[in-house]
Formats: C-alpha cells, structure tokens, sequence
C-alpha cells in the first residue's frame, strides 16, 4: 500500500516537471537572463524528490528480493515485544548468550542446530534452514536476538516443538507401562 502510494507520488511530481518543463517560451533574439530560484524555496522540493526517489526505489528493491539489509540502530526488545514479560525475556536473552559459541552477536545454523538438540526438539538441516528463513530479517543466514524472540513468538514452530515432545512424553509413558506389565507377568511365572 505504501508503495503504491509513493509510486503514484512520484508520477505525479514527474508528470509536472515535464509539463512545467515542456511549456518554457521559445528562444529570444536577445537571451536575457532568467532569474534564479532562491536556494531556500528549491531545496526542500528538491530533498523531498530525492527522499520519495529513494523510498520508492527502495521499496521497489525489496518486492524484487535485491535489497541490501538495513540494522536497526536502535533495538528495545520490551517494547517490540510486549507480549514477552521481562522475565522472559531475560531468559532468552540468557539462553541467547549461551548458545552464541562464536560471541558475534548471532546464532548460524550449526548453533541452532546444538540449541534444539539441548532443547530436546532435534531437527533436520532443512528444518533449521526453514526456522532461520521464516524470521532471518536481514537475508544475513545468521540469527540476531531480536531474530530470536521473533522466532519464539512464531506459534508455527512452537506448536511443532510442543507436538513432538508431547508425542516423546506419550512414548515413554507406554514403555514404561509395558515395562511394569512385563515385571508383573515376570513375578507371576517365577513364583
């Protein structure tokens, strides 16, 4: 939506330059000089061209996949992510920091990888690629912190997570049922 609008913008402003500039008045014998703009009355317009130019280019780099990844200079994870209290948050922040073997400040795929498995929910190089992929903000392959809480608000893999390790819970649950049962017929017959 805001591209469109800041397309239809810069139409506009292009669209009255070339009318302004196709109805200049045909050559005079005699040039006689024409007055100057004042810098004052000019440079907003003209700031404001360049700034719409920009953001239109930029927005249109970003549609086609070729736009080069901006940091966010500033980054207050209780303010972007209020669903998260500060304890948890801090947790994370903790689990962050001791998983990030390399202390670059992000998570790549094989810290990702040792982080799920010391979670108890292993998952396949496709699946960490498809984690890193659906929250990796930047294209960089790597997981910022403010990467991370993205990825821990994503119900997608937390409801995945919780189903396997429920399913695990259930697994041991029957094996140790059909351990006692085994126990139980072992008694019977050694009497």
């Amino acid at each position: 939506m805001a591209s469109e609008k800041l397309a239809s913008k810069l139409q506009r402003r292009l669209h009255w330059e070339e009318v302004d500039g196709g109805l200049q008045p045909a050559p005079r014998a005699a040039p006689v000089p024409e007055p100057q703009p004042q810098p004052s009355a000019w440079a907003p317009t003209t700031r404001a061209d360049a700034e719409l130019s920009a953001q239109l280019n930029r927005r249109l780099d970003i549609n086609e996949g070729a736009a080069r990844p901006r940091r966010c200079k500033v980054f207050h994870p209780y303010s972007e992510f209020p669903e998260f209290s500060r304890r948890l948050i801090k947790d994370l922040e903790s689990m962050f920091k001791l998983y990030d073997a390399g202390r670059d400040g992000f998570i790549d795929l094989m810290e990702l990888k040792l982080m799920m498995e010391k979670l108890g929910a292993p998952q396949t190089h496709l699946g960490l690629k498809s984690m890193i992929k659906e929250v990796d903000e930047d294209f960089d392959g790597k997981l910022s912190f403010r990467e991370v809480q993205a990825l821990n608000s994503a119900s997608k893999f937390e409801a995945e997570i919780k189903a396997e390790q429920d399913e695990r819970k259930q697994a041991e649950e029957k094996r140790r049922l059909r351990q006692a049962a085994f126990r139980e017929l072992k008694a019977a017959f050694s009497t």
